[in-house]
């Protein structure tokens, strides 16, 4: 099985993204709760909107300027799961 990567990403609205994975799967990732949530202050930078729009696909996955990420395979199960594949 091929490792799951991230290929793009695009802003679609309030901490909200559409994320394409190299399989052909793409859907919109929510990150408002799990921001809200996450114990680290790094983290929790992000609800910071003009640092969340810093967002870029960099090592096959989402990162950001204060260098937070998220694994892909973390992003691809929350995508699945959600039903919120395109």
């Amino acid at each position: 099985m091929e490792m799951i990567r991230v290929i793009n990403a695009e802003l679609k609205g309030e901490y909200k993204i559409l994320v394409e994975f190299n399989d052909g799967i793409k859907g919109i990732m929510d990150f408002k709760k799990i921001l809200e949530e996450d114990h680290r202050e790094i983290v929790r930078e992000l609800l910071n909107m003009d640092l969340f729009k810093t967002v870029k696909v960099n090592l096959n996955t989402l990162c950001w300027d204060n260098d937070v990420d998220f694994a892909p395979d973390y992003l691809y199960e929350q995508i699945r799961a959600s039903k919120n594949v395109a």
